[in-house]
């Protein structure tokens, strides 16, 4: 991974206020500065920006199953109701689930490690249906696990 990029995604990350990012993301094209940003976001800073990234067409497969799973997408798949507790993450996570599931993300050349135990992956084989394997297999490419 190229040093630059790195350093432009620790600026966005930490100098820049939501605004500044939220137009930056808009205008990449790059999928490794978007799986960087993801894997370092701080979900303490709500769904906008994370929404930003799922909605740029750069987004691929891993950055989508990141921002998932970084978005507690396990306990979605255990039961996939709606918390009426958390209308903004219910909406979030069905949305991102589905997307998912129609084929909007594709996969690339960046590797995603499915971040569950063997027995989280087992107990999710039982609920899943085969489509839906696609949260439970790891995507083999180029490791981008940086952490900022």
């Amino acid at each position: 991974m190229e040093e630059a990029k790195i350093l432009t995604v620790k600026e966005m990350l930490y100098k820049k206020d939501s605004r500044e990012i939220l137009n930056f993301i808009s205008q990449t094209n790059d999928t490794k500065i978007l799986y960087i940003f993801a894997y370092n976001y701080n979900w303490e800073n709500g769904f906008d920006i994370p929404a930003a990234i799922i909605n740029n067409l750069a987004c691929n497969l891993s950055i989508a199953l990141l921002i998932f799973y970084r978005a507690d997408g396990f306990s979605y798949l255990q039961n996939k109701a709606d918390n009426l507790n958390l209308p903004q993450w219910s909406f979030f996570i069905k949305l991102l689930y589905e997307s998912i599931m129609n084929g909007k993300y594709k996969k690339e050349n960046i590797a995603f490690k499915v971040p569950l135990s063997k027995f989280q992956i087992l107990k999710l084989k039982k609920l899943l249906t085969s489509e839906e394997n696609i949260f439970i297999d790891d995507i083999p490419g180029e490791n981008l696990d940086i952490v900022l």
